[in-house]
């Protein structure tokens, strides 16, 4: 299987939750993808969504061991009705057999669409995103009822035999004088696999 497939969400969040596997990357998500669901405002630790990517599961079946890779975090969409500002992202669970480096974010006019997964080495079809503009520093600004043109990726290491998937992503951001962080669903499945054929 050396293609991007999906499964239909299912309109129930408990069933739509697992419902749609990436089934191999590089892939590129497009920024104009809507949230997927709503808010009931602006409270505490509830002003994000994190759309199609929290609906289901980023997958990779091709992983080697000793390389490293970009794993993008959900999108977020600021579901409640003032602006925020996100101030950091990470995932919340490390399998064992992968290592995080750092965290970055990019804007997705720099890169044509957001990285779910993709090679840090920049084989494939993915060109090497250590070249683009950071603004993981930044305070990056998320209108209302809008998403946001900046997301967050993961360099990891591959270390060994990988036991569960990377997974939770937590966001912390401001609203108003006020801070919160909040977690959103997410997994990124990494499998070792043979190399594909553009990225021996």
């Amino acid at each position: 299987m050396d293609r991007f497939t999906t499964r239909p969400v299912s309109s129930t969040p408990a069933k739509r939750r697992r419902a749609v596997l990436v089934a191999l990357a590089p892939v590129l998500l497009a920024a104009a993808c809507l949230p997927a669901g709503g808010s009931k405002g602006a409270s505490a630790g509830d002003a994000l969504d994190g759309g199609m990517q929290s609906a289901g599961d980023v997958g990779y079946e091709h992983a080697q061991i000793g390389e490293e890779y970009w794993a993008g975090l959900p999108l977020p969409w600021n579901v409640s009705g003032h602006d925020i500002q996100i101030t950091k992202a990470e995932f919340t669970h490390v399998p064992a057999g992968i290592k995080v480096i750092e965290y970055r974010a990019f804007s997705g006019e720099d890169t044509d669409g957001n990285v779910l997964f993709a090679r840090a080495d920049g084989k494939g079809s993915v060109a090497d995103l250590s070249k683009v503009r950071d603004h993981a520093g930044d305070r990056v600004t998320v209108k209302a009822k809008s998403g946001s043109h900046v997301y967050y990726v993961a360099r990891i290491k591959v270390t060994g035999p990988i036991h569960g998937s990377l997974s939770g992503c937590r966001f912390w951001y401001t609203q108003g004088t006020t801070d919160y962080q909040q977690q959103l669903d997410c997994s990124t499945i990494v499998r070792l696999g043979p190399p594909l054929k553009d990225e021996k």
